[in-house]
């Protein structure tokens, strides 16, 4: 089901709800975030007696979620030899976006921009270490963008990160971060020159997130007069 989210100063709850008659479950996941950062709780119940089975403090789980989500795009989406990446964002979101797909992907050389140089210097330090692989911080977006087979951003911001016409011809991208109509990570070019775009739900999607809804309106046609198409992927997180 779509998000739905109730707001008071100072705080915002984030509630998402599934079905999974096959499994015999429904589950829903509500988290709240604040100045403090982000909390999350996931609830699942049987299907037969509504008993409720497990009840989760699932930050942790919402990471990894989040990420294997993106290496899963990666593996079917990605040419086998993907070997750099660009990353924008330096939160703990991003630490599982790099993780998950430097499990699908050889990667060799990862290029990370931030608008703060001490946070992308200390996560290419951190992720250096880590996954054993060449994380190297850049001072410009476009340093993250032009040349690269693969670009992910895992951001907040409310304005595109990137042009869209840096990118590549067949670049995938993969957007987590606009998960609602305040955030707009990507930019409208970047969905014109897209050969396809593939969410995660896409009712969710054309739900919460600008650039979609913008690009999907009734009488919009694909609007491509771009002769260079790349991959673009986006997910309703």
């Amino acid at each position: 089901m779509p998000r739905v989210r109730a707001k008071s100063p100072g705080v915002v709850l984030h509630s998402m709800s599934a079905a999974a008659s096959y499994l015999g479950f429904v589950g829903w996941k509500n988290y709240t975030t604040t100045a403090a950062g982000a909390r999350f709780i996931v609830g699942l119940h049987e299907s037969t007696t509504g008993r409720l089975v497990a009840l989760i403090e699932a930050n942790r789980l919402g990471q990894v979620r989040t990420g294997a989500a993106t290496g899963v795009a990666v593996r079917h989406l990605s040419p086998l030899d993907t070997d750099e990446l660009g990353l924008f964002g330096t939160g703990w979101q991003a630490e599982s976006q790099l993780a998950a797909v430097a499990a699908v992907r050889p990667l060799r050389r990862v290029l990370v921009f931030s608008r703060s140089s001490e946070r992308r210097e200390a996560f290419a330090r951190k992720m250096s270490e880590r996954l054993l692989l060449e994380v190297t911080p850049v001072d410009e977006p476009r340093h993250a963008v032009e040349g690269l087979p693969l670009v992910v951003t895992a951001t907040s911001s409310k304005t595109p990160v990137f042009m869209g016409d840096w990118l590549a011809p067949s670049t995938l991208v993969c957007a987590i971060g606009s998960n609602w109509l305040e955030k707009a990570e990507v930019d409208t070019v970047t969905f014109r020159r897209a050969q396809r775009v593939v969410c995660d739900s896409v009712a969710a999607c054309r739900h919460g997130i600008r650039v979609i809804r913008a690009h999907c309106a009734p009488g919009r046609g694909t609007g491509d007069s771009h002769p260079r198409r790349s991959h673009a992927r986006a997910l309703g997180h």
